[in-house]
């Protein structure tokens, strides 16, 4: 019996397309997870761990923090490229990373609570190319809550490839 390996089809620059998109993701928002959070970034505001503080601040009850977002709706770029029958460079077994570049966040003036459900969704954005030959993607996250509300958006940039010479800083 001959074996045969298929080739690792891995998602590159001329496969990617503005669009691509992962399927949506639900993620309870729970006070056991605000609180985690709250601890794991060393943040003690009451409003994260107690509802009548979170109410005497005006809240409804009690609130995640602000970067939190990234554990309610998070990128998730490998399940797009995984979606579509590619591997992420990351993933793939000459693996190499396409380091962050930064992010823009748009909050929308809409709390996340304790018992909310928060549904994201990550997109391809948007691709291009600098001056000095780098290309660079950026991935849009959208967020609503249960009741339909955006409660945020943000991109996340990344340094897809450098530009050919330019050393990237694995290699």
């Amino acid at each position: 019996m001959v074996e045969t390996q298929e080739e690792e089809k891995v998602y590159n620059w001329d496969v990617m397309e503005i669009g691509h998109t992962a399927t949506p993701l639900t993620v309870e928002v729970t006070k056991e997870r605000i609180a985690n959070y709250a601890k794991s970034v060393r943040d003690d505001n009451p409003i994260f761990f107690d509802e009548a503080a979170a109410k005497a601040a005006g809240f409804d009850g009690i609130v995640a923090p602000p970067t939190m977002l990234y554990v309610y709706s998070p990128m998730r770029r490998a399940e797009i490229m995984n979606g579509l029958g590619y591997v992420s460079p990351e993933q793939s077994k000459e693996s190499r990373s396409t380091p962050f570049a930064g992010t823009e966040v748009m909050f929308q003036g809409v709390p996340v609570l304790e018992g909310d459900t928060i549904t994201s969704q990550p997109t391809v954005d948007r691709k291009w190319e600098s001056s000095s030959g780098n290309r660079f993607v950026s991935f849009r996250i959208v967020a609503t809550n249960q009741r339909g509300e955006k409660v945020v958006e943000y991109l996340y940039n990344v340094i897809w490839e450098y530009a050919q010479g330019q050393k990237s800083r694995n290699g």
